[in-house]
């Protein structure tokens, strides 16, 4: 099994990068914290790594931070949480807020997220409230800009499970007042009317 990986960031991409190790490139699925945090491309990164093995193929997940590893190993080992919804709880908010947010028993927060039901969610604060650390994981590091924010934006929150008609509405109601200085200050700004919706 894989759990850490150290090479150079061959290519970048929201939701996942190929991280070239020993001549070999890997595809590593990521969350949006972890994408915000990491360097340009053609730099080396170190990225714990969850190997998830299924019958017919092997995943691997990548997250800068052990924190963000463990909060994902967690919320995997609740009943009717895979990969890629844990993936959908961690982009919009750092590791710590998860944690919080789960221990306040904070059915809200958690319910918003594509893929968690209210009784995904009871089931996540039962199972997990009073396990988690609370810590805020780092800063978002630079991210390199981009003159399609809005076609970016969308994808990601398609990806992360959200309707395309959804996901328009949030992104052109950020773009109608304000003007991201980058896509990482877009996706921030539209992770923020997520919350406040």
């Amino acid at each position: 099994m894989i759990g850490f990986l150290e090479g150079k960031l061959l290519r970048r991409e929201t939701g996942r990068i190929i991280l070239l190790t020993g001549g070999v490139g890997y595809e590593l699925a990521i969350s949006f914290q972890t994408f915000c945090s990491l360097p340009q491309a053609g730099e080396t990164v170190s990225l714990e790594i969850y190997h998830h093995v299924k019958e017919d193929r092997n995943e691997l997940y990548g997250f800068l931070g052990l924190r963000e590893k463990e909060l994902f190993e967690k919320l995997i080992s609740v009943s009717g949480i895979g990969p890629k919804t844990a993936l959908g709880v961690l982009s919009p908010h750092p590791a710590g807020e998860v944690a919080a947010a789960i221990d306040n028993e904070d059915l809200s927060f958690l319910t918003k997220i594509p893929g968690i039901g209210k009784k995904t969610a009871q089931r996540v604060i039962l199972e997990l409230k009073g396990k988690l650390a609370h810590d805020e994981v780092e800063a978002a590091g630079e991210t390199s800009g981009s003159s399609a924010f809005r076609d970016d934006a969308l994808n990601v929150l398609v990806n992360l499970g959200y309707k395309k008609s959804q996901a328009e509405k949030v992104v052109d109601g950020v773009l109608a007042v304000s003007e991201p200085e980058d896509f990482e200050d877009m996706m921030k700004k539209v992770f923020d009317q997520i919350g406040s919706g």
